[in-house]
């Protein structure tokens, strides 16, 4: 067996001077960045140094690139097309959405496309503004999101609730099955209006669907999402997806059929327009900027909420770590350059994971690749595409669908019992089917804030009676006061909160941890419950955080034990903590008439 090698250290060697020394670690970090770079795990996620490299990427990224861009393609084209513009549009869009996320995005996992939810909005700007707004109001979309980042608001959402997120993906899958159940009937009633609704309810659509629909075609889309969900079951990592669309490319170019997606959107390809300051109806001014800036607002928090529900849903279910500074400047990047070149809004529809791409390192390539494909795809091969039947796409649509909600989720929640979390994501995806999947987003993160609240509410306080020479422990409450056979009476140590001039005996009541106007209303419960006795000592000697909304409620009942005849004590107090109780004014009387009755840490 090999000897390791041991260096010896020459002390006889001269030291280096100041100069030659920071030459040497200068050079040494260098030879360490040139190690680094020599191993795929530590490479810049979009750095390429040699061939060699950027092969690699390649080899790992082109099948989810590729496969994204086929998934997705469906609804670029209906953003475009439903926003009363043209369905090329929407693919533009979703060009520069995939470049722009491939160089900025936050995380690995993010698809974007035309906002799908913004179609409707974006039809409404059409017929008031003029197709030339639409851009504009994409700009400040960009714009409205970049100064919203500077605020940090963004970072509320890491305290979203998961059953809140996986409500949002249910009620995403359900609408993505619903607005394109049309393509497995062989028809395209959702596709090729514009912003208008043309059934009353959804049960009118479906049974117009089965009554002027092919079953045929049905029975062939549902077979193309059952050679998706057994091929992903077979071998995860084969691109189905891409199998599947050059199946129906040499459908449609062998057996061609009206029914492809060219019969919907016609023809389509990249078309890059610059921002133009006045058409038919639109024409920029102040006061028409002003108007489209108050449009702009309540989407742009609402692409900035989808988007970051997106990101937070993946961090959540698959553990894909999130930048959200990053995110919010990919997303307000994406629209901004998206609006100086003719496009309408985008974000991040969904996640890698609802498509079954292995999420890795290299996935923001991906997103690049994604791009390109669509370039090659639909910008220059196009007229292959667009021929591909509607079954095929329909099978591929409903497919994505079903991968919305993280699976394994529920076997977590199956496997712990925790039945009642499956009603709260339920309950959220009916609320998103019937009132969109950001209301009901805001609306559960609502109820997990009361929640939240009520639980926080609870009053930590312990109370010590003080007899003589023994202290013993009344009461160690989280909640409510505990009386009879429950109450706790043991030794305890109260030495820093004795009174050293009080011989009689008296309660001490410690406020343990958070005092704020959540629990506030339980400790003043719990006051009033206190044994009748004429000394009382409140002790602050653990409390960590001081809001003055409690103060307030505190300072109304210690006042009426003042005027009912009790004496009282504050301990544990330091000056920061004086300083705060000055705001109120009982506390500030008390404090400068009874200054004797307070005790200061250390003393």
């Amino acid at each position: 067996m090999q000897q390791p090698q041991i260096e010896l250290i020459n002390l006889d060697k001269p030291k280096l001077s100041i100069a030659s020394a920071l030459l040497s670690k200068k050079s040494e970090k260098k030879n360490q960045r040139k190690s680094r770079f020599s191993r795929f795990s530590r490479i810049s996620k979009l750095s390429v140094h040699d061939l060699k490299t950027g092969l690699f990427y390649v080899r790992e990224s082109w099948r989810s690139g590729m496969a994204t861009t086929f998934l997705i393609m469906p609804f670029a084209l209906n953003a475009g097309s439903y926003s009363g513009l043209n369905a090329s549009i929407g693919l533009t869009s979703a060009f520069i959405g995939s470049f722009v996320n491939g160089l900025f995005s936050g995380s690995n996992h993010s698809i974007y496309v035309p906002n799908q939810m913004a179609t409707r909005f974006n039809y409404h700007i059409v017929q008031e503004y003029g197709v030339e707004a639409v851009p504009w109001v994409t700009l400040m979309i960009g714009i409205i999101i970049y100064i919203c980042g500077l605020f940090k608001w963004h970072h509320l959402i890491e305290f979203m609730p998961s059953y809140v997120i996986e409500g949002y993906f249910w009620g995403l899958g359900f609408l993505i099955i619903n607005n394109y159940i049309d393509y497995g009937f062989g028809l395209s009633d959702l596709q090729s209006n514009t912003g208008f609704q043309m059934y009353e309810n959804r049960f009118e659509m479906y049974k117009s669907y089965f009554e002027r629909g092919d079953m045929h075609h049905l029975l062939a889309t549902i077979g193309v999402f059952l050679f998706l969900y057994i091929g992903n079951k077979v071998h995860k990592p084969f691109p189905w997806v891409i199998v599947s669309t050059f199946i129906g490319i040499f459908i449609g170019q062998f057996y061609p059929d009206e029914r492809c997606l060219r019969s919907v959107y016609g023809d389509v390809s990249l078309s890059f327009n610059w921002i133009e300051t006045y058409g038919e109806i639109f024409k920029i001014d102040f006061n028409i900027l002003y108007r489209l800036f108050q449009e702009a607002v309540p989407m742009a928090l609402f692409i900035m909420t989808q988007n970051l529900i997106c990101a937070k849903g993946a961090e959540i279910m698959i553990n894909v770590k999130c930048d959200y500074d990053q995110e919010i400047e990919c997303v307000s990047v994406c629209n901004i350059l998206s609006g100086l070149l003719g496009g309408i809004p985008c974000n991040a529809q969904q996640r890698l994971y609802v498509l079954n791409i292995k999420v890795k390192e290299v996935n923001k390539w991906s997103s690049i690749l994604n791009s390109f494909s669509i370039l090659i795809f639909y910008g220059v091969l196009g007229k292959y595409f667009m021929e591909i039947p509607l079954f095929i796409i329909g099978g591929q649509v409903l497919y994505s669908g079903y991968q919305c909600p993280t699976w394994s989720f529920y076997d977590r929640v199956l496997a712990t019992r925790r039945y009642r979390t499956i009603l709260k994501v339920v309950a959220l995806a009916t609320l998103s089917v019937y009132y969109g999947p950001i209301p009901a987003s805001l609306i559960g993160s609502l109820y997990a804030l009361l929640k939240f609240a009520e639980t926080m509410s609870a009053a930590a306080s312990e109370i010590v009676l003080k007899q003589g020479v023994q202290s013993v422990k009344l009461r160690h409450s989280m909640t409510r006061q505990q009386d009879g056979e429950d109450e706790q009476r043991v030794q305890v140590d109260v030495e820093n909160d004795l009174l050293d001039d009080v011989n009689t005996e008296y309660i001490i009541y410690r406020f343990n941890g958070s005092l704020n106007y959540i629990n506030a209303k339980n400790h003043v419960e719990q006051i009033k419950r206190l044994p009748e006795i004429d000394t009382i000592v409140f002790s602050f000697r653990y409390v960590s955080v001081l809001d003055e909304q409690a103060l307030d409620r505190l300072g109304v009942i210690m006042d009426n034990l003042l005027k009912s005849g009790r004496e009282l004590y504050f301990t544990g107090l330091h000056e920061q903590m004086i300083e705060q109780m000055k705001f109120n004014q009982f506390f500030k009387d008390f404090i400068e008439i009874k200054s004797q009755n307070l005790k200061f840490l250390g003393k």
